[in-house]
């Protein structure tokens, strides 16, 4: 392989901080930064196929996940549609930190394993109405105060925030038409009591 892509990024910087360490340290210490950085870079296991971080079973959780917070509809598409599971996936996996990754990894983990508890089947194998039910029962707090509940309101958050920065959640769902003049202020009713 030749020419610019040679190297990606991160195989540049894992080449300089080796080289670096190399020179200060020593043989016996590369070893260890080698190591080290080796597992760094792993963060885990293996994407899936065309994935930059989730595993299949994993980008599969979060895509039903993400249709069911924000499902299609007669106005717009939903999470689906705008490929939020996708964008998590990018901006996750190009993630340096790794508390943050796992995090995700143990959320999907904990929404699986509620399913499994309920219903004796993995989320994505669950019915729709059981889905729903699971959701509904880790949804209903809105301060969170047990694992499924934390699980369920750090995804829903991202879910929300990727969709309505889209085309379709700005435009088609919220039906945002631009900035337009105001023929006059309308004001505000406080102060009026």
């Amino acid at each position: 392989m030749s020419g610019p892509n040679l190297f990606d990024r991160r195989s540049l910087v894992i080449a300089a901080l080796t080289a670096g360490a190399g020179l200060a340290v020593g043989p016996a210490a590369l070893a260890q930064v080698k190591k080290t950085v080796a597992k760094e870079a792993s963060g885990g296991p293996a994407p899936g196929a065309g994935r930059k971080f989730f595993t299949t079973k994993e980008f599969a959780i979060l895509d039903e996940i993400s249709e069911m917070i924000i499902p299609a509809d007669g106005v717009s598409g939903g999470a689906r549609a705008t490929k939020v599971p996708e964008f998590l996936d990018q901006s996750i996996g190009e993630s340096i930190d790794p508390a943050w990754r796992q995090s995700w990894r143990d959320d999907l983990a904990e929404i699986d394993r509620l399913s499994i508890d309920m219903f004796g089947r993995p989320f994505v194998k669950a019915s729709y109405e059981q889905r729903t039910r699971l959701l509904g029962s880790i949804s209903s707090n809105e301060t969170p105060s047990v694992a499924g509940e934390y699980a369920f309101g750090t995804i829903k958050w991202s879910v929300a925030n990727v969709f309505y920065r889209t085309r379709v959640g700005i435009h088609d769902d919220l039906r945002y038409q631009g900035n337009v003049a105001q023929a006059e202020f309308a004001g505000t009713d406080v102060g009026s009591r």
